[in-house]
């Protein structure tokens, strides 16, 4: 079993054991252990461990199977709350930064910058090999001279959710975005998603308390 889809493992069971037979339950976490292993054979892991955003495209794979496997009747709440489960104490670690401090400190901007800057050459590089239909991404196109932005221009993600007939959830798991960098004291400005149909997913990053971040409404 793929190690993305044994995190949730236990969460996923729990839902099952609430909602079919102990015989049903059975029958439907083995689709979805099957339906998993079958994306990641057939689709690609996006080059894996050398690809710093491949474990996404790995949750997704895994979120999608359950999703498949039961009916598609998992509902977004369903979601956040396996999420919680099994995410939630490393998702509460976030609260020890603090990204109104943070992103005003130039050399750490810096450090994001280039880490963000290191993944984009790989992925010119790499893209259409061994890493796949990896996320193709610019950086602050907008020159924002706050926070942290970016744009993706694809997205394996909303490839493999439109191929496979499954947009209507795509964006539940892009509201992850959200938590995380309210986790972590921050606000993820985001008009503009490829689940939306938007053509790109634009991203500002910025503390949760800057007069933008304060004043955003209507972001995705």
């Amino acid at each position: 079993m793929d190690k993305y889809l044994k995190i949730f493992e236990p969460a996923m069971k729990k839902w099952l054991a609430e909602h079919y037979s102990p015989e049903e339950a059975k029958k439907r976490w083995e689709r979805t252990v099957a339906l998993d292993e079958k994306w990641i054979r057939e689709e690609g892991d996006l080059g894996g461990r050398k690809n710093a955003m491949a474990s996404n495209m790995l949750e997704t794979y895994a979120f999608f199977a359950f999703y498949d496997s039961v009916d598609r009747s998992f509902t977004p709440e369903d979601l956040q709350s396996m999420i919680d489960a099994a995410m939630g104490k490393s998702i509460r670690m976030l609260s020890h930064f603090n990204l109104n401090k943070l992103l005003k400190r130039r050399r750490i901007v810096k450090l994001i910058y280039g880490y963000l800057g290191s993944y984009q050459k790989k992925a010119e590089r790499f893209r259409g090999n061994a890493w796949g239909n990896t996320w193709e991404i610019r950086l602050n196109p907008e020159n924002h001279e706050k926070g942290i932005a970016f744009v993706y221009d694809t997205c394996p993600l909303n490839d493999f959710a439109r191929r496979h007939g499954y947009i209507d959830f795509l964006p539940n798991l892009c509201m992850i975005d959200h938590v995380t960098c309210g986790a972590a004291h921050g606000k993820l400005i985001r008009h503009k998603t490829l689940a939306d149909g938007d053509g790109e997913c634009n991203y500002w990053i910025l503390g949760d308390r800057e007069p933008e971040a304060l004043a955003d409404v209507g972001s995705k």
